[in-house]
């Protein structure tokens, strides 16, 4: 189960593939994991914690541009930039990215987390989607 994979990177921000890699698969599967360790802290350790958490119980679509925001400026541009302050334009998009991914977590957690609780491989609005509010993202 992947959240996301090239082809929703290249949707995203086609010019990583501009820079002679072509396969950025590595990056997104640790994002991946950034993302479902994120939901599990900050989700359901909070409200859930007296049973497992099992991330394959997910919706993936629902994180896909979060795990691709997060893969972007944690571990691909960082890969890219020269981290010079002149002329490096991988720096400015970091920033970018970074905050694409905090507004994108804090819009999913207002939507509400899709979880399919009872296992039974479809998400019922009324008991498999969970709102959290939240004011701000915390790390």
């Amino acid at each position: 189960m992947a959240f996301a994979n090239n082809t929703n990177l290249q949707d995203y921000a086609p010019e990583v593939f501009q820079q002679g890699v072509d396969d950025w698969t590595d990056e997104l599967a640790h994002a991946q994991i950034d993302v479902t360790n994120m939901i599990q802290f900050k989700w359901w350790n909070k409200f859930y914690s007296r049973s497992q958490f099992d991330a394959s119980k997910l919706v993936e679509t629902q994180w896909t541009k979060t795990t691709v925001y997060q893969a972007l400026y944690a571990y691909i541009l960082p890969k890219l930039s020269t981290f010079r302050p002149e002329g490096d334009p991988f720096r400015e998009q970091i920033l970018f990215y970074k905050e694409r991914y905090q507004d994108e977590w804090e819009l999913q957690f207002g939507v509400g987390i899709k979880y399919d609780f009872d296992g039974d491989g479809t998400i019922d609005i009324n008991t498999d989607v969970k709102q959290v509010s939240q004011t701000r993202l915390y790390r």
